[in-house]
């Protein structure tokens, strides 16, 4: 997965600032099965398309996505007629997985014209619950597909299920609303429900909110049946779902996936936080800080003061903003000042920004030139803040000293950036690396895919884990973007682009939510014995990255914000040292790749530390 550099001067390094893509959307010679960007030509008319659909090649490897013969043939039958349909409702049935995938795929593109199909649809659904017949029925949205889903559940693509229209998507609330629902099905809706709550309409919330309610009324609080739950075990503050979780968590959990929409239920999550239940405890937390409650500061300020919820409080802390004045301006200025690691104190400084107390100015101006490159980033990007704004009078001399004085570049970007935003005018980045003069490389295995908003970061997908593995079962492996065996434990992670994202550790009977939703995780490392997760995401004129570490102590996992990147992450390597190379960039990729970021578009090349330090590397490859 990562690429060792061979070396001594690895000039090379500046290539990962670099990414270019060239699409071509046309083409004058014939179609071959490699032009998958090019599909216009690979057949004409419903007889050639069919017969390209029957087409395949080597044997079937079990890939989920449809190969290019396939896929170009379905998108092509999609603008046909009704009359296609009952010859791809036959096709249906074929013994090759990849015709039967191809017809699914054909006729969810036929959309209304292919409504007769709908029996069909389910049949082959029934036959075979992993296949795209469910791909279809989502997206013609009938509601005959209902009973199967709900009876197929486990079984089915958590893409998919993700994706269901607003007539199918309801299922899902039934089975959350039934008392007999297992607790595997408690977590699949969950996880599907959280990552697509701004897709849903807006009945959800007072059905989940009535729901919520209807739980905390039982005396004793109601848990998945057939479960027999030990004593207790201690408090914690991470979300961990299992048999003995109560199923007003699970209910919570989805609540807070809606933010700001879902306010209306934080007295439904004060009740479920009086019930004192150590599953349901932190759940109930997070969706009242989602819900940018009050009620959730003395909670968080809590576990601000326990060192394993710490990067919790402090991720909740910035969330909050403003709501958590002046009670956390004190405990987060201690922590700036005497935090044992960089991260702490960088967080902490993160947090202050958001708070925006003005009590909190001069620490912040001192933690512009500590000794650790994360905290003074942090701090220049908090006295940027919007929350600091009332005070640019004073805030942008001593940022405009950090651009022309200080010994960082790290620092002098985040300063440009900070002054641009409290000055409101554009400020050239006089000291960009300019593409035309370094040599495009790739590393990492990243590729780039433009959407209409945002350049989203991918990955080569990751393999398919060997049987045995602990990821081998995981559902929705097949679209995650981060599967990371850890010993007997997965490491799930799953990217949703500018929808955030989730982080997940998955053990035998025991699912633990890391990080929700800014969460955008990309890819493992492993540098100097830790697990780092890179996270990163390009979207519109602004990008962003990090770097989250994640372990276990005492049995629980923790997932911790360790480095805040320059911008979203393009690329990686580790050097012969262990440390890790990453090229990143915060402006609109679509600048670099056309060859105009020589003038205006921040792009960095950094070395991060065992120690979390961030050291520019600079073009030709020196430290």
């Amino acid at each position: 997965m990562e690429e060792e550099m061979k070396s001594g001067r690895p000039r090379w390094l500046a290539g990962l600032v670099c990414v270019v893509v060239a699409l071509s959307m046309g083409c004058s010679r014939p179609w071959k099965r490699e032009d998958t960007r090019t599909w216009e030509g690979c057949c004409e008319g419903a007889d050639a398309c069919l017969a390209l659909l029957q087409e395949v090649h080597g044997p079937d490897t079990g890939e989920k996505w449809l190969p290019p013969e396939q896929a170009c043939a379905a998108w092509k039958l999609g603008r046909e007629g009704e009359d296609v349909v009952p010859r791809l409702v036959s096709l249906l049935r074929h013994p090759e997985r990849r015709m039967r995938g191809g017809a699914a795929q054909a006729l969810a593109k036929l959309e209304e014209k292919a409504r007769g199909a709908v029996p069909a649809l389910i049949e082959a659904y029934e036959r075979e619950p992993g296949g795209l017949a469910l791909h279809a029925l989502s997206l013609l949205d009938d509601e005959r597909a209902a009973p199967v889903i709900v009876r197929h559940l486990l079984e089915s693509p958590t893409s998919t299920l993700a994706h269901l229209g607003p007539t199918l998507a309801p299922v899902l609330l039934d089975v959350l609303e039934n008392p007999d629902s297992s607790w595997e099905a408690l977590v699949l809706v969950r996880h599907v429900l959280a990552r697509r709550a701004s897709m849903y309409t807006a009945t959800f919330v007072p059905r989940l909110r009535t729901l919520l309610a209807r739980e905390l009324e039982e005396p004793a609080l109601r848990r998945p049946p057939g479960t027999s739950c030990p004593s207790a075990p201690a408090p914690g503050c991470g979300a961990v779902f299992d048999a003995c979780t109560p199923r007003a968590a699970y209910v919570a959990s989805v609540l807070a996936a809606y933010g700001r929409q879902g306010a209306k239920a934080a007295p439904e999550a004060v009740q479920a936080l009086q019930r004192a239940d150590v599953r349901l405890t932190p759940v109930a937390l997070q969706a009242l800080v989602a819900f940018g409650s009050p009620a959730a500061v003395p909670g968080v300020l809590e576990q601000l003061a326990v060192p394993e919820c710490r990067a919790w409080a402090l991720t909740s802390l910035v969330s909050l903003g403003d709501v958590a004045r002046p009670s956390a301006t004190e405990p987060l200025l201690r922590l700036l000042a005497t935090g044992e690691e960089g991260w702490e104190r960088a967080r902490a400084a993160e947090a202050l920004g958001r708070v925006g107390d003005a009590a909190a100015l001069e620490a912040l101006g001192q933690a512009v030139y500590a000794p650790h490159s994360e905290v003074q980033a942090a701090a220049v990007d908090a006295l940027g803040s919007y929350a600091f704004r009332a005070h640019a009078e004073e805030l942008v001399p001593l940022l405009q000293r950090v651009v022309t004085t200080h010994a960082s570049p790290v620092a002098r970007s985040h300063a440009r950036l900070a002054l641009q935003g409290l000055s409101e005018q554009e400020v050239r980045h006089a000291e960009s690396i300019d593409c035309a003069r370094i040599r495009p490389s790739r590393a990492g295995g990243w590729t780039l895919c433009e959407g209409h908003t945002s350049v989203q970061l991918h990955w080569d997908k990751p393999k398919a884990p060997p049987q045995g593995s602990p990821c081998a079962a995981v559902p929705g492996g097949d679209s995650a973007s981060v599967l990371e065996a850890m010993g007997e434990a997965c490491l799930v992670g799953w990217d949703d682009g500018e929808f955030g994202g989730t982080l997940e550790v998955h053990e035998a009977g025991r699912v633990t939510v890391l990080e929700e939703p800014r969460a955008n995780p990309l890819r493992v490392v492993r540098m100097h014995g830790a697990l780092v997760v890179v996270e990163g995401l390009a979207h519109m004129y602004g990008g962003a990255g990090r770097l989250v570490r994640v372990d276990a102590s005492e049995g629980r996992w923790r997932a911790t914000p360790w480095v805040t990147l320059p911008g979203a992450p393009m690329a990686y390597a580790l050097d012969e040292a262990g440390d890790l190379v990453v090229g990143t960039t915060n402006q609109r990729l679509g600048a670099i790749v056309c060859g105009r970021a020589g003038t205006f578009a921040p792009a960095h090349v950094v070395r991060v530390t065992g120690d979390g330090r961030l050291a520019p590397v600079e073009p030709d490859g020196r430290p």
